[in-house]
């Protein structure tokens, strides 16, 4: 049997790994997920705003560019989004037109990501993982970037992106305290092992259907996950800070079963920022970054198996998006500031991809959409966050109306292939 010494019980309470997870009673498939988020704001029109008019600033050099019936926004200083859009067009679907309530990077942050600015929402990814069918370790890899796992906090996992995750595993992390802990011999160590273990047999025998019984099993439950980890612990091993560096964390945790999401943020600190509201040139940079690390993780994930379907990319869904957008014009400091208005992507599995929804004026308003079908339409409705989760979640086979108000928001049917 793995021996879980005092170190590791504590090191796996802290870690989460000691608390049963709640799995769903289906008979279905884990659809799985890799959410990126953009923080700051990323510039629309910098890809999907193909509209050219005195209203609307666009960058030096860009074009109306189309792959198959979508039309995007083309530039020689962007040769990697033309580059994903060549190869992966047919399994992209781009959601035009939505509008975020807020201009205030906490409260869209919110609003993007649960649907409303209260607090006591979960985030999409979070419900994902929270009712996930199959029992995973690792249910939702948290890497970088906000999260809101409110009654879902057992099913997230926060790995870091300094190896935190992995010295938390071995119990190395509570060496780090800053005042330190006074060596403990290894026998003494064993003996107070067997105290404990000892202990709990005595209460589980007194109490076979109480909370010691409980704990037994959490401790013997928190055995077999961490013999588990233990195995793949390279798995949790960022190789850089650049997106491909920190999602293929992600990457390998889904491709191994271990967790059915992921969450990364690109965009901030040595990154950059997206909040451009001087220099707004730096969007070309960011979302030249964004594509090629996108093209090479689908590679991956195109080459790896999956559980339910041939590739792993069968079998996930990527959600591309940022709190918000950047307004059409520049200010006099060649920067954007912020705009309600905004873009996203859908790729891959269960997306009706080679198409995009939703369309923009000459003001760059997001216009009314059919919902069943993606067309725009003028008695149509204004597409909401609220929407954008209903859509993740049915794609999740998770009723959207368990988590959002159909009033607020329902399902883009025309996401969905």
């Amino acid at each position: 049997m793995f021996n879980l010494s005092r170190r590791h019980l504590l090191a796996l309470g802290a870690g989460g790994l000691l608390y049963p997870r709640r799995a769903r009673a289906s008979a279905g498939t884990d659809r799985k997920f890799l959410f990126v988020f953009c923080p700051g704001g990323w510039d629309p029109t910098a890809v999907f705003v193909p509209v050219f008019n005195a209203g609307i600033d666009h960058f030096e050099g860009d074009s109306l560019e189309s792959f198959g019936d979508l039309r995007l926004v083309g530039n020689p200083n962007r040769p990697s989004v033309s580059a994903f859009f060549s190869r992966w067009a047919s399994q992209t679907c781009v959601v035009n037109g939505f509008q975020v309530p807020s201009v205030a990077h906490d409260v869209a942050t919110r609003w993007t990501l649960t649907g409303a600015s209260v607090d006591g929402l979960e985030d999409w990814a979070s419900i994902v993982a929270g009712n996930s069918v199959a029992e995973r370790v690792l249910p939702n890899v948290h890497v970088s970037g906000p999260i809101f796992p409110g009654r879902y906090g057992d099913a997230s996992v926060r790995v870091g992106l300094n190896g935190q995750f992995s010295r938390l595993l071995d119990g190395t992390v509570l060496l780090e305290n800053a005042t330190p802990l006074p060596p403990v011999s290894v026998a003494r160590e064993a003996r107070e092992e067997a105290w404990v273990r000892a202990r709990m047999a005595r209460w589980g025998e007194k109490a076979a259907a109480g909370q010691a019984s409980r704990l037994a099993a959490a401790e013997q439950l928190a055995l077999e996950r961490t013999a588990s980890l233990t195995d793949v612990s390279d798995t949790f091993a960022v190789a850089d800070s650049t997106l491909y560096g920190t999602a293929s964390v992600i990457v390998r945790a889904l491709s191994l079963g271990t967790s059915r999401s992921g969450v990364v943020a690109f965009g901030s600190g040595n990154n950059g920022d997206w909040d451009t509201h001087s220099g707004n040139d730096l969007q070309i940079e960011l979302f030249g970054q964004v594509f090629s690390a996108l093209d090479q993780l689908l590679q991956d994930m195109d080459s790896l198996p999956g559980e339910s379907a041939p590739t792993l990319l069968e079998e996930t869904t990527v959600v591309v998006l940022s709190e918000m957008g950047r307004t059409p014009l520049r200010n006099a400091a060649s920067g954007k500031d912020h705009w309600t208005w905004t873009s996203m992507m859908f790729i891959g599995s269960g997306v009706a991809g080679g198409r995009s929804i939703g369309g923009w004026t000459d003001a760059m308003i997001g216009q009314n959409v059919d919902l069943a079908t993606g067309e725009v339409d003028g008695n149509g409705q204004r597409m909401l966050p609220a929407h954008i989760g209903a859509t993740v979640l049915a794609l999740a086979d998770i009723d959207p109306a368990e988590f959002i108000d159909p009033a607020v928001g329902t399902v883009i049917e025309g996401v969905l292939a």
